[in-house]
């Protein structure tokens, strides 16, 4: 997918780089408008790699931390059922509550929305998890 987004912004990139060539205004400001799109698309690509790589790094703190890592009950599809994500979730507010800055406790938690297929709510705790091992220099 990476690879294409970026043949097309090459693409893109290169029509811009025609348009603005062209005498004509219109096409000038045309290919001006084209030209934001390619760097756009870079950075788009930039900040989630960049958001992988933390996540993978803080994949690894905690394997190397030793906290216990809950136990889900498993549809065939992978998907936490509804019942064993409530008490995954209760487990870890009660110890969030005790300890809200705990990076590897928020990333427990993004992994605990993914599982039960709440992506939104997954990356939102996992930015958290991210923020709070910046600020403690993890990452």
């Amino acid at each position: 997918m990476v690879v294409i987004t970026l043949l097309y912004a090459f693409l893109l990139f290169e029509r811009g780089v025609v348009l603005i060539s062209d005498p004509q205004p219109v096409a000038v400001a045309l290919g001006i408008t084209i030209l934001f799109f390619p760097l756009i698309a870079l950075a788009s690509i930039f900040y989630e790699i960049r958001f992988g790589f933390r996540l993978a790094k803080l994949g690894k703190l905690l394997e190397r931390s030793g906290m216990e890592l809950p136990e889900y009950e498993l549809r065939p599809s992978g998907k936490a059922t509804k019942t064993s994500g409530d008490e995954v979730f209760e487990s870890l507010r009660r110890k969030l509550e005790n300890d809200e800055t705990n990076y590897l406790l928020w990333f427990l938690l993004a992994d605990s929305y993914d599982k039960l297929g709440d992506r939104r709510r997954a990356r939102a705790a996992a930015r958290k998890s991210i923020s709070f091992a910046k600020k403690a220099k993890a990452l």
